[in-house]
């Protein structure tokens, strides 16, 4: 900072000396003044946007356009003792603070089995030696490969190699690393109105205890899965097109546990909590052909599965900011008992 100080300090001096020059020559002091204002203006260009930019990095706005790449963008510690995978029902499910544990919680959300893959292989060196991999799969991560939108991969150009990218782009990584380090010159018009009327992000500690804004939410939620899936009745056989995810899957996962056991990690495959009002619409049909065969197919006796799906301490409302997710009290209700389970946590 102070050799960029000194930098504008000698520039402002040069633009004065040509001022100077500029009224000897056409005996104006207006054309002297024009011309070392603008030099001036000139020169504080570079440090103006650097301001700007610092201070649009701090809205929520800024946060919350990268949000997935602030956990691997940070200084992550070495000796990691444990960390997650996940979609976003992991990402809101482990919260690792006051554990004890040298912990990361890796999960992306939305995101795929694929990409969990992608993301232990980028960053499993930051794992110790014996150190455990959470796996957590949701009752439809059997039925999906990728995402078909492209769009839906730039949230990894900020911190995964671009080999671990889906149909990488040297283009979008341009435009999206424009916005990781200059957010104000990518949108400058929407920077300002951050800048002026920040938005906060959304508040995990919130309870929606409503019980009929509970249901609406869970019934959305399934709404939405039997759209996505192409499935009319969650008791029906399982269509040719999700069998052929399902059995993509299930090597994926074996893949990811093998990868694992060979640097002597310790993976655990996890069935998170829902709500109350989102588990009971899954029937026992639905969970066996759906959860249970695809992870019985996926591991071997030797691998752990813990199974909170029907856990009853994790069923109330009062855990949940939507149907799905938990928020920042369930989570750490949640983290403790699977550090519990895995005689892991060192709290207290």
């Amino acid at each position: 900072m102070r050799e960029k100080l000194k930098l504008i300090f000698i520039e402002c001096i040069c633009s004065l000396v040509i001022a100077v020059i500029v009224y000897i020559v056409l005996k104006s002091i207006i054309w002297a003044v024009v011309i070392f204002l603008i030099l001036v203006a000139l020169i504080m260009i570079q440090p103006v946007l650097l301001v700007l930019n610092k201070l649009i990095k701090r809205t929520n706005w800024y946060k919350s356009q990268l949000a997935d790449g602030w956990k691997f963008r940070k200084d992550i510690s070495c000796e990691l003792d444990l960390c997650n995978l996940g979609s976003n029902s992991g990402n809101y499910a482990f919260d690792y603070e006051s554990t004890g544990l040298k912990a990361e919680n890796w999960a992306v959300g939305p995101q795929t089995l694929s990409y969990d893959f992608r993301v232990l292989k980028n960053y499993f060196s930051y794992l110790k030696e014996g150190a455990t991999v959470l796996i957590p799969i949701c009752p439809f991560s059997g039925c999906i490969k990728d995402f078909e939108e492209e769009s839906v991969n730039y949230k990894y150009y900020s911190f995964l190699h671009p080999k671990m990218i889906l149909s990488y782009s040297k283009n979008t990584n341009k435009k999206v690393m424009r916005l990781v380090n200059t957010p104000f010159q990518q949108s400058p018009f929407t920077s300002l109105k951050r800048l002026i009327r920040d938005i906060p992000l959304v508040d995990t500690q919130k309870e929606l205890i409503d019980e009929n804004l509970m249901e609406i939410d869970a019934e959305s939620w399934m709404k939405s899965w039997k759209s996505q899936f192409k499935i009319s009745d969650l008791d029906a056989p399982v269509s040719e097109r999700n069998q052929d995810c399902i059995k993509y899957n299930i090597r994926l996962l074996t893949d990811m546990i093998t990868f694992c056991l060979d640097r002597n990690l310790h993976p655990v495959v996890i069935l998170p909590p829902v709500s109350k009002a989102l588990n009971s619409k899954f029937s026992e049909t639905f969970r066996e052909n759906y959860i249970y065969s695809f992870v019985r197919e996926a591991i071997h006796d030797s691998i752990p599965f813990l199974d909170y799906f029907n856990d009853r301490q994790f069923l109330d409302s009062s855990l949940y900011f939507d149907a799905l997710f938990m928020n920042k009290k369930g989570g750490k209700l949640f983290t403790k008992q699977v550090l519990n389970d895995l005689h892991l946590n060192k709290e207290g």
